[in-house]
């Protein structure tokens, strides 16, 4: 029997609990208050919602109610409570209801707040260890290509992220087949991949994870079975795709194994994994048993990831904005387009500072100071429109205000009082068409 490692996040017992709780919510709300109206109809069927007990009952429930799951499930809870206290007291409590109504709000504007901050902080972590993340695939693709390098110096020099580079610069960027194509002959030259297979998304603007309905199938020319055999019906690969983490046939110890098994026609299914989307996956059929290994199972994800995301980066360059032709720069333009992405979904907000200057030598002092002060997410770019000179800086994820404090550090560090002499203007990155007309200068006309 094939075993395969289980590479999840098991969820301790307090956070499953939390979870389930979260799932249903109503249903708690609706529970907790049934149950509070029934032991005070028993204690006090006159006073069934207990309002002149010396300990506030009530208030408890709904504190823990509101701040816990928000307005809907506080807004539930004081349904129920008005209407018991319409049917069972002689007398509707008015000014009771209206504390009790008036905490309610203040409690769910305070649940407001801080789940969005904790949602803003949550997108500031992923988003820089995004960056993080990928900044450490590349740089791991070089320590591979240095290893690859001095293994293969005197037979046959050669360096693989150079090898991956002339993939991504392929002559026809659109054609990704053929990149992935590519990269499963460097594989078998580098890694002994004598067989295998890469699915990878077609549709990137769909945000799904991989499917049958949004990818195609890249095959190597060794692959056996291509039009027999349902790729997404093996278990390996479904899986792979349940999971969102590499899957490999192992041993008793989880290390990889080339044992014969029956329930799935591969050795391993290999994922990328770039925004929780699954953008493609590498499905191992045939490895030799000395290259079969943890080390190299590695270097070939970390590989693929770095190919996957460029040929992502490629796509997200293509998609239509307006501003793309003021925005020359690719990583400039990228990180704007996923940053608006982010907005557009959570709404949490990033700012840009436009600086124009009218020297082309000022410019270039100024520039060179801006990239000195700039912290590690922010980036600069400078274009030039109509004889004018710009200076565009992106803060990703903040305010006004930091970019306000940026200017403000800038101009304290400019010695030259001339080259203090500039026009500037923030915008929000929802301000597209702003950002637009200040560039090109066309809002005088």
């Amino acid at each position: 029997m094939r075993q395969i490692t289980k590479r999840i996040k098991k969820l301790s017992r307090l956070e499953y609990i939390v979870k389930k709780i979260r799932k249903y919510a109503y249903v708690e709300t609706f529970t907790l208050v049934g149950v509070f109206l029934i032991i005070g109809y028993l204690v006090n069927p006159q006073d069934i919602c207990l309002t002149q007990e010396k300990v506030p009952y009530l208030l408890i429930i709904l504190a823990i109610l509101t701040l816990f799951h928000g307005f809907e499930s506080g807004f539930i809870a004081m349904t129920l409570i008005s209407l018991s206290m319409w049917k069972f007291y002689e007398k509707f409590p008015y000014v009771e209801f209206l504390v009790y109504l008036m905490l309610v709000l203040i409690f769910s504007e305070f649940h407001y707040y801080w789940t969005k901050k904790i949602r803003e902080l949550k997108i500031d972590d992923d988003y820089k260890a995004s960056k993080l993340d990928e900044l450490s695939k590349a740089f791991y693709s070089l320590k591979i290509s240095h290893d690859q390098l001095e293994k293969n110096y005197v037979l046959k020099p050669m360096s693989i992220r150079s090898a991956i580079e002339d993939i991504i610069l392929h002559k026809d960027m659109q054609d990704h087949d053929q990149q992935y194509k590519d990269f499963l002959i460097l594989l078998e030259k580098s890694f002994n991949v004598q067989s295998g297979l890469i699915i990878h998304k077609t549709l990137y603007n769909v945000s799904k994870t991989l499917t049958a309905q949004n990818s195609a199938i890249c095959y190597g020319h060794a692959f056996e079975n291509s039009d027999t055999l349902n790729i997404y019906d093996d278990y390996i690969v479904q899986h792979a795709l349940d999971r969102k983490k590499p899957v490999f046939v192992s041993d008793e110890t989880k290390n990889p194994t080339l044992e014969h098994v029956e329930e799935s026609h591969f050795l391993a299914a290999i994922p990328t994994v770039y925004n929780d989307e699954v953008l493609s996956m590498l499905v191992i059929e045939k490895m030799p048993f000395m290259a079969f290994n943890k080390e190299n199972l590695i270097s070939i994800a970390i590989l693929l990831e770095y190919l996957s995301i460029e040929i992502y980066k490629q796509e997200v360059l293509e998609l239509p904005l307006k501003i793309k032709s003021i925005l020359h720069d690719n990583t400039f333009r990228y990180e704007y387009s996923r940053l608006q992405y982010l907005q557009k979904k959570y709404k949490i907000s990033s700012t840009l500072l436009v600086i124009k200057i009218d020297n082309e030598l000022q410019t270039i002092r100024v520039f060179e100071k801006t990239q000195r002060l700039l912290r590690s997410l922010d980036i600069v770019m400078q274009t030039k429109q109509k004889d004018k000179h710009y200076l565009i800086v992106l803060f990703p994820l903040n305010e006004q205000a930091v970019a306000l404090g940026f200017l403000n550090r800038l101009l304290y560090n400019l010695k030259n009082e001339k080259d203090k002499d500039f026009e500037y203007m923030t915008f929000n990155i929802t301000q597209e068409d702003l950002l637009y007309q200040y560039v090109t200068d066309d809002y005088h006309g």
